[in-house]
């Protein structure tokens, strides 16, 4: 009987909850500090914004550290709630989460995971059939998206910005000054009611894309 997956989701879940904290309880300090104080005064735009890519380079993260332990215990054979992955012809599950890294590596310090092609390519590597897969591949000009707003908050370079400008008219349709990404994630999408801001919308489809993966 294969061996449980455990619950991956909640950890994640409980992550990005936690990293949402960080741009909400700036909002309501900027609220509840009065008029004319140095906290209200502080707490301009920019620096709110400054919190809103904190907080997402944080779900971001938790989002590539579940793919990888989701992908490893799958690769040893583990069962989700979706059933188990499918090894590729003549190849055999690994007997250890160590070995199942140790192959995934394949002789590299660390691979990526916020590249929804690589991981594909990586999924293909291993297994005929697999849950990461098939998820990945059918949401991944959204996921390329959320990679491109990750990389305009490390990176300042002008592909970084070009990109995260091509994300945001792919996710709303319009750019923002000086590409941002601060500015889009405390922006809120008008199309769905009540409007939620983007940092939340995006966290909530990463927690979503987790539940049906593992």
């Amino acid at each position: 009987m294969p061996r449980q997956m455990p619950d991956l989701h909640a950890e994640l879940r409980r992550r990005a909850f936690e990293a949402l904290a960080l741009a909400e309880v700036g909002e309501i300090a900027r609220i509840e500090a009065a008029s004319g104080s140095r906290t209200r005064a502080g707490l301009h735009p920019i620096r709110l914004e400054a919190l809103y890519e904190m907080a997402y380079l944080r779900v971001f993260v938790s989002w590539e550290a579940f793919l990888e332990q989701a992908f490893l215990r799958y690769l040893c054979g583990y069962a989700s709630a979706h059933g188990t992955a499918t090894p590729r012809a003549g190849t055999a599950f690994c007997s250890t989460l160590a070995q199942a890294e140790t192959a995934v590596l394949n002789g590299n310090a660390y691979v990526l995971w916020h590249n929804p092609s690589k991981i594909i390519a990586r999924c293909r590597r291993f297994f005929s059939v697999s849950q990461v897969e098939s998820v990945i591949a059918s949401n991944t000009a959204r996921l390329d998206a959320f990679a491109a707003v990750r990389h305009r908050i490390a990176h300042a370079q002008a592909d970084a910005k070009a990109k995260f400008d091509l994300a945001t008219m792919t996710l709303y349709g319009r750019r923002y000054p000086g590409s941002r990404a601060g500015s889009f994630l405390r922006d809120r999408d008008i199309s769905v009611a009540p409007p939620e801001r983007w940092l939340d919308r995006l966290a909530q489809e990463l927690i979503s894309l987790s539940r049906q993966i593992a």
